[in-house]
């Protein structure tokens, strides 16, 4: 009686499915980390273009920050696409960091240039309500940096509206009575830079 050759048969099927699944992973795992890497330089120019542009805005040289805003989103751009190419790296924080960097960008080279803050659909490209919430409370410490600085030149009526813009932040976020930790953190910062401007406003007006 001779031995069945069933097993050698299933010992060859795993082994050929072993191979197949071990190339699709390989493949996956060489798409996602190309991916990955198009993600961080996206992310990266992104920050270091708003950077730029709240830089350029409190200096006054209004071309220099729209031109650097500009850059910023089309930054986002790009790092949106990758993340429509693989969702798998919707996780990734420097993705959500890069876009409230650019929130933060318009925000304060629209404020600078004597526009509202901006709604969220009014933004040049749709992110998230974690990325704009962020964004919108970060634009206030640079607020304060800018109005602290026009205080010093006497131009009192834009670190006026400054405060009005930071104070209008503060009470949105109470609004939302936010649950999450870095958020009600983030608000604790913006409340400190309202004090801070009050408190130098004051000190200017007695100056005056």
């Amino acid at each position: 009686m001779g031995f069945s050759s069933r097993p050698a048969q299933s010992s060859t099927y795993l082994r050929g499915m072993g191979d197949e699944l071990a190339r699709y992973l390989a493949e996956e795992s060489r798409r996602l980390e190309a991916a990955r890497d198009r993600l961080i330089e996206a992310a990266r120019l992104a920050i270091k273009h708003s950077k730029n542009a709240i830089y350029a805005a409190i200096r006054k040289d209004e071309g220099a920050a729209e031109a650097a805003l500009l850059e910023a989103w089309r930054a986002v751009e790009r790092l949106q696409a990758t993340l429509a190419e693989a969702p798998e790296l919707a996780g990734e924080e420097i993705a959500q960091v890069a876009e409230g960097e650019a929130v933060e960008a318009e925000v304060v080279v629209r404020f600078v240039r004597g526009r509202a803050i901006p709604h969220p659909g009014d933004l040049p490209r749709r992110v998230g309500f974690f990325a704009y919430v962020h964004g919108l409370f970060d634009a206030t410490g640079e607020l304060l940096r800018a109005a602290t600085e026009r205080l010093i030149e006497g131009e009192l009526a834009f670190a006026e509206r400054a405060q009005g813009a930071i104070e209008r932040v503060y009470l949105l976020g109470l609004e939302l009575n936010l649950k999450r930790f870095d958020l009600r953190r983030k608000l604790d910062y913006v409340g400190g830079n309202l004090q801070k401007l009050i408190e130098f406003r004051f000190q200017a007006s007695r100056k005056c």
